[in-house]
């Protein structure tokens, strides 16, 4: 038997669980290091004082751009050879610095289409500490099913429903209308100035702990002919010349002004306290990887905007950002549909 049927028979059934992902106990060190290695210097990750006295956090969290590597691992460890494509999650609860994670999924879904088997995944992040779901997600992977490797996924012939949507939101009449003017438009673009370097690499592995050596060694044996970047690294990977994005000196200043990202640091840009920001999942399809010595390109656009009432009564802006990432040259990475919510009853310190 080959082809999809084999690639589909070779897979868990329906509802099977996967064997989950252990986490070592993320202690502050374990938080300076990915941080170091993200290049993410925001103080709610690291600072107690910080979280207590101007965050209103009970304590320090562990990042949310942390978990997402980790679902992305769980995959690609519970199912050898898949190509990661879609990877849609939400932060529900918090996990604090010093909790030890788990990650699970169970299989779902199998389509044949064009040849290759796309597989629904149901995941989740489970904080062992509290015995509490805090991040649930959908992912979706594909097989090729002639049994090689995908390369990339530049010409998958996606069946319908599954491929990130792209759409730009209404306005609605309860958001300002400073903000509503901006749907549709570029928040910003930016360009790296330095090319994926090996050393870099090898700290993101460290940080992520226990990646595939094709992720960081170039003696490793590798599809691609050398080193690949893991898949959702371009979030991480614009370089800017030093001094670009210089940390604040106030005492409110959280840390993410330093910061070389795009679709995220949303609340100063339109009038918010930037400190009752927090990142609220995001949806994600991978189109390839990038490689050592290509630079990486990004485009922000601002893709929807709603005011809500939480769960505890508080006002908040929720915010979508439809982000591309490329390679200079003008090939694909990925594209994300990025969440932030903005506490409105956080103020501005003087």
């Amino acid at each position: 038997m080959s082809g999809p049927a084999a690639a589909e028979q070779a897979l868990p059934s329906e509802g099977h669980a996967l064997t989950p992902l252990d986490k070592p106990r993320f202690t502050s060190a374990h938080i300076v290091r990915w941080m170091a290695a993200q290049q993410n210097w925001d103080r709610i990750h690291f600072d107690q004082s910080f979280c207590r006295d101007i965050a209103g956090l009970d304590a320090p969290l562990i990042n949310g751009a942390l978990k997402q590597h980790l679902i992305v691992q769980f995959l690609a460890k519970a199912l050898p050879g898949a190509w990661v494509w879609r990877l849609d999650y939400q932060f529900i609860g918090p996990d604090h610095v010093g909790h030890r994670l788990q990650v699970r999924g169970t299989a779902g879904r199998r389509t044949a289409r064009a040849g290759r088997v796309f597989v629904n995944v149901a995941v989740q992040i489970v904080n062992l500490d509290r015995a509490e779901v805090t991040t649930r997600g959908d992912a979706v992977v594909v097989l090729d099913g002639s049994g090689s490797s995908l390369l990339d996924a530049l010409d998958l012939d996606a069946p319908p429903g599954l491929a990130l949507p792209l759409h730009i939101a209404p306005a609605e009449a309860t958001v300002d209308a400073h903000v509503n003017a901006r749907l549709g438009s570029d928040l910003d673009v930016r360009e790296s100035r330095y090319p994926v370097d090996l050393s870099r690499l090898r700290l993101f592995a460290e940080a992520v702990m226990d990646l595939d050596p094709l992720h960081y060694d170039p003696a490793a044996a590798s599809p691609w002919g050398g080193v690949v970047a893991p898949p959702l690294f371009p979030l991480h990977g614009l370089e800017a010349l030093p001094g670009s994005y210089p940390l604040g000196e106030a005492p409110d200043a959280q840390g993410r002004e330093g910061v070389n990202e795009v679709g995220r640091d949303l609340g100063p840009m339109f009038g918010f306290s930037p400190r009752g920001g927090v990142n609220g999942g995001n949806r994600v399809q991978v189109h390839s990887l990038v490689r050592v010595g290509e630079r990486i390109r990004a485009r922000s656009v601002l893709a929807g905007a709603r005011r809500r009432t939480g769960s505890r009564g508080g006002e908040m802006m929720i915010f979508e950002t439809l982000n591309a990432y490329g390679e200079t040259g003008g090939r694909p990475l990925l594209t994300e549909r990025q969440t932030v919510v903005i506490r409105l009853g956080v103020p501005r310190a003087e």
